[in-house]
């Protein structure tokens, strides 16, 4: 396969006269840890690592998304928008992105213009330069009042489309959302997302091209995900037929559930005939203290899956599946998990074959989890899959099974409207009911409430960066007693025996 891809870049270099660049967008300290470590990687893991990645030659940083809102402040007890800031403060040289979800803020539930609006400010106010833009059903209204103040403000504007293995979403279905786009935004660059690791070769081939032909010289960025052992190769197609940047993430964050190694496609894209600005080594220093984090704090590294047809089926993403299956744990019904994606096969084609981003593999998870448990299918409707039946979200690409949706709307929640209602803003409110608080501490207070943003904790200040492997560091302490002549230690899921 790389013969193949090999002689295709030179075929290209032979007719241009000239090698092309391809650009690497980090993912470390959004997407990866959102998906190996359920969104668990603290504000003091990345200050350390900050300076170090921001020299790497990385086009953008990804920073943060609402994912890492809602993690940082309900797990963590860590302000997000403290998070950015301070990162900012040290990533200077490549710009930092703040993902926007849709017309979303904490809950799955569309909200008030002047709502996303003010989470667009403070994202750029506390140094995010690029804005990505993401909305699973590609309806680019429910991003209008946050595009418009990005453009207003002066940042980058990055609109991501989500790939979708349902009919009708073909080469011509994104390049006609990619020119709507562009016609109305003057969309800056464009993402083109693989949430579940679900996308072939094959589509690449066509759809990558398409995409390309539209936009022109605009930045075509590809997302993928290794669920299903291709992720690396889609990449790596991806670039042979056009893209321009891959995201990416420091291994020992990558792989499994996460996306390509940002060291392997470095290495790979030079093989094939690419230039690529990128520090191999330094990348690799920074892999090493996320292993030493990883070990410090009993948090999984990423490994390469094998290929899996059914993964086809579910399409679930892989911060997602990261999600579930640490809720089902919690919940004691960790065994339940096949049989729960099995279901969400069945619902997510019931329900009009959503894209399966934020937010409906959540929501489709929970509707599965609730026909698993009860018994009966759609016996329990959650208020947000009736609300997504609705059209809450916007409009349905493709329909709902109509015996689906009359089970849906009769053992859904009657206080949800059929209808949905005109959302009327709130900031004019929020302000009256917080005279004096900064714009930050006011977003956050209407997301998350009072009594949770008060007891935030403050970050404390580390900058140094030394990879600590404590089990390696003990085993080596040690080495260095031989008189210490028998050894037993023992921990979750690991035990050593010397003699």
């Amino acid at each position: 396969m790389l013969n193949q891809l090999r002689e295709k870049v030179a075929a290209e270099f032979a007719r241009t006269g000239k090698r092309r660049r391809i650009q690497l967008v980090d993912a470390t300290l959004r997407d990866a840890h959102q998906c190996l470590w359920a969104t668990r990687m603290r504000t003091e893991h990345m200050l350390p690592m900050a300076e170090r990645l921001d020299a790497l030659g990385f086009d953008v940083v990804e920073g943060i998304a609402l994912v890492q809102f809602d993690a940082s402040v309900l797990f963590l007890n860590q302000n997000p928008l403290e998070r950015l800031r301070l990162l900012s403060e040290r990533i200077r040289r490549t710009p930092l992105r703040g993902v926007v979800r849709s017309n979303m803020l904490r809950s799955f539930y569309p909200e008030p213009d002047d709502l996303s609006e003010l989470y667009v400010e403070r994202l750029v106010a506390n140094g995010a330069r690029d804005i990505g833009f993401l909305d699973s059903l590609h309806c680019w209204d429910n991003l209008v009042p946050a595009i418009t103040t990005a453009k207003r403000l002066g940042a980058t504007t990055t609109l991501a489309m989500i790939y979708n293995l349902a009919p009708g979403y073909d080469a011509e279905f994104y390049a006609a959302k990619a020119r709507e786009a562009i016609e109305r935004f003057d969309i800056d660059a464009f993402t083109f997302g693989d949430a579940g690791g679900s996308m072939t070769v094959e589509q690449v081939r066509s759809i990558v091209p398409a995409i390309k032909a539209v936009i022109g010289d605009r930045p075509l960025e590809i997302i993928t995900h290794c669920l299903n052992a291709t992720g690396s190769l889609v990449a790596l197609e991806a670039a042979v037929h056009g893209a321009d940047r891959l995201l990416c993430s420091i291994d020992p964050l990558a792989n499994g559930n996460a996306g390509p190694s940002a060291q392997m496609l470095a290495r790979n894209l030079r093989e094939i005939g690419f230039e690529v600005s990128f520090d191999d080594r330094a990348a690799d220093e920074i892999g090493d203290y996320l292993a030493g984090i990883a070990e410090e704090n009993g948090l999984p590294v990423g490994v390469p899956a094998e290929y899996d047809p059914a993964h086809f089926v579910t399409q679930y993403a892989g911060g997602a599946m990261t999600n579930l299956q640490s809720q089902l744990q919690l919940a004691g019904i960790a065994d339940k998990l096949p049989v729960v994606l099995e279901e969400i096969g069945r619902i997510r084609v019931e329900l009009g074959s959503p894209v399966m981003a934020t937010p409906f593999p959540a929501m489709i998870a929970a509707q599965a989890v609730m026909n698993v448990l009860s018994g009966e299918r759609y016996k329990v409707v959650p208020d947000e899959v009736k609300k997504y039946v609705c059209g809450y979200f916007g409009a349905l690409p493709l329909p709902v099974d109509p015996d689906v949706k009359d089970r849906v709307l009769v053992n859904g929640s009657r206080e949800i409207s059929t209808t949905p209602p005109v959302l009327a803003p709130k900031v004019p409110e929020l302000r009256r009911r917080y005279p004096g608080l900064s714009d930050d501490e006011l977003l956050l207070r209407a997301m998350y409430g009072d009594e949770k943003i008060s007891g935030l904790a403050p970050v404390v200040v580390d900058d140094t960066f030394s990879v600590r492997r404590p089990l390696h560091e003990l085993i080596a302490g040690l080495a260095r007693h031989p008189e210490q002549r028998h050894v037993h230690i023992a921990m979750a899921g690991f035990e050593l025996r010397s003699h």
